[in-house]
C-alpha cells in the first residue's frame, strides 16, 4: 500500500511538471554552423518566455559575439533555468535565482551577475558609486573553458607579444594576445609623442601568474593570462589606500585618459573605473564592451 501511495505522489509531481503553465521542457538550441549570433526568432522567444529576465537576450548575444569559438548555444530546462553551452561541454547557468549581496556576487556569480553592472568606456562622468565594479564579478568556469583551467594549460596558450619594445607573455585564445599587440603598437606611438607618460606604463607590474587575488580565495584574471598591470607606483590599488568618493574621482581624473582609451578601444576594461579601484590594471573582457554596444543600440532605437 505504501508503495502505491508513493507511486501516486510521484505521478502527481510528474503531471504538475509536465502540465504546469510555463514549466517548459529541456531543450538545447545550438548556433547554426558559421553563425556568431542566435537567430532573431530565438531571441524573441526568450523575451516572451522569460519576461522577468529583461537583460537575457542582450546578455546572451553579448556572450556569443565575444566568445564565438567557444559558445555553442543555450539550454532551457524544465526548472526554468537557462544554461549557456560551452564548447568543452560545460554548461554555465545564466541566473541561479539566489539573492546575493556584493561580496556573494564576487564569490559566487552567475552570468547575469557578471554582466549586470554596465562598463562604460570613455571619460567617467558619473560620480563615485560604492560597490560599482563592472568586470570584477567573474564566472571562473567561463574563463577556464576559454583560456585554460589550470596553470599548465594556460601556459600552453601563452604567446610572446611585442609591447612598446619589450616582450611579454599573453593568452592567444579568443584574440587576447592580438588585442594586446595592437595596444602596444598604439601606445608606442603615444609614448613617442608624449614621453612623460612612459612613467605610467613602465616598469610593468606583470601579466600571467596563476594565483589568487590578494586577501581572497578567488582566482586573479592574471591566472588566465588576460590581464596586464602597468607601473604599480603610479597605479593605486584600493587595499590599504582607504580612499573613497571624491578622492577616488580625483585619482581617476589624474590618470592619463589617452592610455585608458587605447586599452578600451581593443576590449580591455580599466580597474580605475571600479569603486574598489586598481588603476594599474587592464583586463581583456570583450563581453562587457559588447553589452555596452548592444545596450546603447536598444536605447537609441527606443527613441
Amino acid at each position: 500500500m505504501k508503495i502505491i501511495i508513493k507511486l501516486f505522489y510521484l505521478l502527481l509531481a510528474f503531471c504538475s511538471l509536465v502540465y504546469a503553465p510555463n514549466a517548459g521542457f529541456t531543450e538545447d538550441l545550438f548556433l547554426e554552423p558559421g553563425k556568431g549570433s542566435l537567430a532573431p526568432q530565438i531571441l524573441e522567444r526568450m523575451a516572451k518566455e522569460f519576461p522577468q529576465e529583461k537583460s537575457l537576450p542582450t546578455d546572451l548575444s553579448a556572450m556569443i559575439a565575444s566568445y564565438p569559438r567557444f559558445c555553442q548555444g543555450v539550454e532551457f530546462r524544465q526548472d526554468r533555468k537557462i544554461y549557456f553551452i560551452m564548447k568543452n561541454h560545460v554548461r554555465l547557468i545564466y541566473d541561479d535565482g539566489l539573492v546575493k549581496d556584493f561580496e556573494t556576487k564576487l564569490d559566487k556569480p552567475d552570468l547575469k551577475d557578471m554582466l549586470d553592472q554596465l562598463y562604460r568606456p570613455g571619460v567617467i562622468r558619473e560620480p563615485f558609486r560604492p560597490d560599482h565594479d563592472p568586470g570584477r564579478f567573474r564566472v571562473d568556469a567561463l574563463f577556464n573553458a576559454v583560456y585554460g583551467d589550470n596553470g599548465t594549460d594556460v601556459k600552453t596558450n601563452l604567446v610572446p607579444v611585442s609591447f612598446c619594445g619589450t616582450k611579454i607573455m599573453f593568452n592567444a585564445q579568443n584574440g587576447a594576445a592580438k588585442a594586446l599587440e595592437s595596444i602596444g603598437q598604439e601606445l608606442a606611438v603615444l609614448l613617442k609623442k608624449r614621453p612623460e607618460l612612459r612613467l605610467y606604463v613602465f616598469p610593468l607590474g606583470g601579466t600571467f601568474l596563476w594565483r589568487k587575488i590578494a586577501g581572497t580565495s578567488r582566482l586573479s584574471p592574471h591566472s588566465w593570462g588576460i590581464a596586464i598591470d602597468l607601473n604599480p607606483r603610479l597605479g593605486a590599488y584600493w587595499r590599504g589606500a582607504k580612499k573613497r568618493g571624491k578622492e577616488v574621482e580625483m585619482m581617476r581624473n589624474q590618470y592619463p585618459q589617452e592610455i585608458v582609451e587605447i586599452f578600451e578601444k581593443h576590449g580591455f576594461i580599466w580597474g580605475g573605473k571600479w569603486s574598489h579601484f586598481d588603476l594599474m590594471h587592464f583586463e581583456y573582457r570583450p563581453e562587457l564592451f559588447q553589452k555596452w554596444r548592444l545596450t546603447r543600440r536598444i536605447h537609441t532605437n527606443a527613441f
